[in-house]
């Protein structure tokens, strides 16, 4: 026990909490990935302070279930379910077009949605499909949400990043991935996940510096969390995982509160261009500080997401 303790100390030493007391009536707030894990918890947390609150993700009977459970754990009946695939650009475009038709304002923009799991191959759209859900799909998501950011200003924008963007190995010829083939046992997997990962920092960077005044984006690591995340991994070694995460992880609570403090938090209104860790600014990856890198890297996006 006392080296569980030890060690739960050195992967999680603080749980950070938001303590901001914010409320958010009349605002509207777009989560991806809000049926499950840190999405639903930060759903959920953000329809307690009286937001109205959008759920975006591709499986139905799991998000009208988390539909569901917020409206009765919170009272907020203005709770709801939308349609989203990030794996394809079309429904994102979709989706983006029926949100922009029938919804007046977007207040808070959380891009919480991403995969480890997926297969080691390419989408429709040319992309592998773990860049494509982790990243280019909510890049692209963002920009047809844009106008309608801008105009509900004060609005924030936030990434959930992962400190495994540290492992990156990013090459800008090959941001949809496809060329990545690092197969030896699960090391494809955990480079492509840590590519996207720092894909979201990265752009994080190029975002806030094209972002008006009064539009803020923010990048965090929400820490090691027990969630479904290693479903994908054979019986034996999920089962392993599970225990150690259960052991030494946050749960979905507590990995959300990093993701809840940069929606809600008073003080961070007009910062942006920040990564976070536990609700404080935590040090990332020295390339997303080269600013022609960012620049660059921010064209390619552009040019893999724009309609073909």
């Amino acid at each position: 026990m006392c080296i569980v303790v030890l060690l739960k100390i050195c992967l999680e030493p603080k749980t950070g909490i938001c303590r901001c007391k914010t409320r958010l009536d009349g605002k509207v707030a777009l989560v991806t990935g809000g049926n499950s894990g840190i999405g639903l918890e930060t759903a959920r947390d953000l329809a307690k302070r009286g937001a109205r609150v959008i759920i975006a993700s591709r499986n139905a009977a799991k998000s009208e279930q988390a539909v569901s459970d917020i409206i009765a754990t919170t009272g907020n009946t203005n709770v709801e379910y939308r349609s989203l695939n990030l794996c394809k650009f079309s429904s994102v475009r979709d989706f983006a077009d029926d949100f922009n038709k029938t919804v007046n304002r977007l207040d808070i923009l959380v891009n919480n949605a991403g995969c480890a799991n997926m297969p080691l191959r390419a989408s429709d759209d040319g992309i592998d499909l773990v860049m494509q859900t982790n990243h280019l799909g909510p890049f692209l998501l963002t920009n047809l949400l844009m106008d309608k950011i801008i105009s509900s200003k004060p609005s924030r924008i936030v990434i959930v990043s992962s400190y495994f963007h540290n492992f990156g190995r990013l090459d800008l010829d090959d941001i949809a991935g496809i060329n990545t083939t690092f197969n030896i046992l699960l090391l494809g997997h955990f480079i492509k996940y840590a590519n996207s990962k720092l894909c979201n920092v990265l752009w994080m960077k190029a975002l806030a510096k094209r972002l008006p005044s009064g539009v803020t984006v923010n990048a965090l690591h929400p820490g090691l969390i027990t969630t479904d995340i290693f479903n994908w991994l054979p019986s034996y070694v999920k089962k392993i995982m599970n225990i150690i995460t259960d052991l030494l992880f946050k749960n979905a609570k507590e990995g959300a509160q990093t993701t809840i403090h940069l929606c809600v938090c008073e003080e961070r209104t007009d910062f942006t261009g920040g990564y976070y860790k536990d609700c404080k600014l935590h040090p990332y990856h020295k390339i997303c500080d080269d600013a022609d890198f960012v620049d660059m890297f921010w064209d390619k996006c552009i040019l893999l997401t724009s309609r073909k």
